[in-house]
């Protein structure tokens, strides 16, 4: 084993290393300093803008001001009505329905429609029990029709059959 007495001259980082460790440290101090000076900006155009809605407000005569509590009773009234609206059920839908689905033989005399439970009682007369059996089936292939009863069938003094039907409707007619 050798014994040095000469020191050796120690080696540093080389200059491009000491330039990029300068460069990360200016970057850091810009990036803090940036930061400060924007939120100092943000602040004062906040203090600005507060200052310029009060002006706005004092500004403001009273007949402005009535006019704004008008137009605001006006769009809550709008929005109330766009509500119910929107909920609302069309029972019209449900005679353009019933028009296209009624055999051209049969009379509807009576019409109980419960349009909450989507119950309809239909009272009605046919010239005879076949087209009382085609109505049936006209109203079984229905789509929008559930819950089919016949619960009455009886022969009226002029020939004629009388009868009900119950059914139970679709939800989808109504909107």
């Amino acid at each position: 084993m050798a014994i040095e007495i000469i020191p050796k001259k120690v080696v540093g980082p080389s200059p491009w290393q000491n330039t990029l460790l300068y460069f990360f440290i200016s970057l850091l101090l810009v990036s803090i300093l940036g930061y400060f000076a924007l939120d100092y900006f943000v602040k004062e155009a906040d203090r600005t803008l507060l200052e310029l809605k009060e002006e706005l407000i004092e500004a403001r005569s009273p007949q402005q001001v009535a006019l704004e509590k008008e137009i605001s009773d006006y769009r809550e009234k709008i929005e109330d009505f766009s509500s119910l609206l929107a909920s609302h059920q069309k029972s019209s839908n449900f005679f353009d329905f019933l028009e296209e689905i009624t055999h051209p033989k049969v009379f509807f005399s009576e019409l109980n429609l419960d349009t909450k439970g989507n119950r309809v009682r239909l009272y009605g007369q046919a010239d005879s029990f076949q087209t009382l059996g085609q109505q049936l089936l006209i109203f079984q292939n229905s789509e929008f029709i559930r819950n089919l009863s016949l619960p009455e069938i009886r022969i009226r003094e002029e020939g004629k059959i009388g009868f009900i039907f119950d059914f139970s409707l679709n939800q989808e007619l109504f909107q």
